[in-house]
This record gives structure tokens, C-alpha cells and sequence, in this order.
């Protein structure tokens, strides 16, 4: 299930696309753009946030963080979504670490603006996007306990080639680790071996996808779980496919 921009339109995110003119109409005039780098933070745990990050071509990675400095992720975000959703329904802390995994631009908006704000369609999407992102998270916690390295990196790698709508895509093998909760000698293990079965190709800190089906082969169920959990979320308000 893979996001393709349309020939010659703008990137745009789904939700702000999906939304009537009135709407779409104080997003121009309260949001801004905002360019991000890879390896941004965006929010810190524990700590309050001011803002929402609507994805136009950034995507964003949801880390679920320790005491001790380990971690993995719990979602990824693209042009179908936004960041910080808990902190629009009012919730006090962080528990999630939001890091740009691909750099691109985002929409920013204040989260007291957009509160106040009349905008019944978007309110309605976000709830719905509530939902998906709660089945989510529910599937991240059976991925990572229940399945392989080789099964959860296949996954992440087939979800972030969704959100990203590229081929080719800039990964450190330390990034990979830290995506999928494992060591970094295991995860680049894993990597050669397949490279070998020439499922992707690896150099220098960008790896390419080269065989996509025999990759989703080689993932968990929960890649097509969420793929059609993904594509419910958007036919339901006609968003299209992702």
C-alpha cells in the first residue's frame, strides 16, 4: 500500500486536502510552513507542546523512549496524518519522542488555535484518526513482542517506503536499531543477509528496496493489518489510498 503524489500536483497532507473550503481557508491563514531536518525532535517526553505538525512530505517517527536511552518506534507518520494528537485532546505530558525520519515540510499550527477554532470536518477526521492510530499502536506492541527482528525490520521498512513514496530512502544501521527496538549488530546482520537475497540494497547509508513482494514475504501480519487498517481510515472520508 504505497503513497504516489499525483503528476504535477503539490505535496499536500490528506486530512487539510480532504477539508471544504472554509476550512482549508483559516489553515491559510493561521498555519505556517515549516521545513525539518532528519533527526529533528519535535517533542520532548514529559513536556508540553504548543503545536501540531500536519506532514506534506516529512515523515515523522513516534519513539517510545527509556530511562535509559533505548528505544522503539510506535508510529509513523506521513501526509495521511499529523503529530501530537494526544496534546489536541488536552493530554498534560508527552509519552512518545516525535522524530523527523524524513526530511521534507510540515504544516504548523498552534494546538489553542485549532481548538477554538469552528472547523467541524476536521475535528470529525481527527477523531477517526484517533482510531487508527490506536490500532496502531495496539499492533506495535504485538509486533514487538511476539515477532522476529527480520519480520518487525521488513515491516518498518515496507511502512516507511509507504509514508515516504520513495524507492530509495536514508537509513543509518543505528537509526534501523533504534526503529525496531534491537542491537545494532543484529539489525546489521540482518541487513547483509538481505542484501544477499537481494530483497534491498545497502550502500552508505541508503538503502533501496528491490524486491518489494518477496519483502513483504518476509514481514509480519501486522504489515498488512495496518495497510488495511490505513486504507479504511482514508476511504472514510474519501481521502484515497495510501
Amino acid at each position: 500500500m504505497q503513497s504516489h503524489p499525483d503528476k504535477g500536483q503539490e505535496p499536500r497532507n490528506l486530512l487539510l486536502a480532504a477539508l471544504p473550503d472554509r476550512e482549508m481557508q483559516f489553515f491559510r491563514d493561521s498555519g505556517q510552513k515549516l521545513s525539518l531536518h532528519e533527526g529533528k525532535i519535535l517533542q520532548v517526553t514529559s513536556r508540553d507542546a504548543d503545536w501540531l505538525y500536519f506532514p506534506t512530505t516529512a515523515v515523522i517517527s513516534l519513539m517510545a523512549m527509556t530511562r535509559d536511552g533505548l528505544s522503539v518506534e510506535t508510529g509513523l507518520v506521513g501526509s495521511e496524518g499529523l503529530v501530537d494528537l494526544p496534546q489536541f485532546f488536552r493530554q498534560q505530558h508527552h509519552t512518545l519522542e516525535c522524530m523527523v525520519q524524513h526530511a521534507g515540510e510540515v504544516c504548523q499550527i498552534s494546538v489553542e488555535v485549532l481548538r477554538e477554532a469552528h472547523v467541524p470536518t476536521l475535528h470529525r477526521m481527527l477523531l477517526r484518526y484517533a482510531g487508527y492510530r490506536l490500532s496502531e499502536l495496539a499492533q506495535a506492541a504485538v509486533c514487538n513482542k511476539f515477532h522476529l527482528v527480520r519480520q518487525r525490520l521488513s515491516r518498518w521498512l515496507l511502512t516507511a517506503q509507504d509514508r515516504t513514496a520513495k524507492k530509495e530512502m536514508e537509513f543509518t544501521h543505528e537509526m534501523l536499531s533504534a526503529m525496531v527496538g534491537a542491537r545494532r549488530p543484529v539489525v546489521s546482520s540482518l541487513i547483509g543477509r538481505m542484501e544477499e537475497e537481494g530483497l534491498i540494497q545497502y550502500r552508505r547509508g541508503s538503502l533501496t528496496v528491490t524486491n518489494r513482494a518477496g519483502l513483504e514475504q518476509a514481514a509480519c501480519e501486522c504489515y498488512g493489518i495496518l495497510s488495511k487498517a490505513m486504507t479504511e481510515y482514508l476511504t472514510t472520508f474519501g481521502l484515497g489510498e495510501a
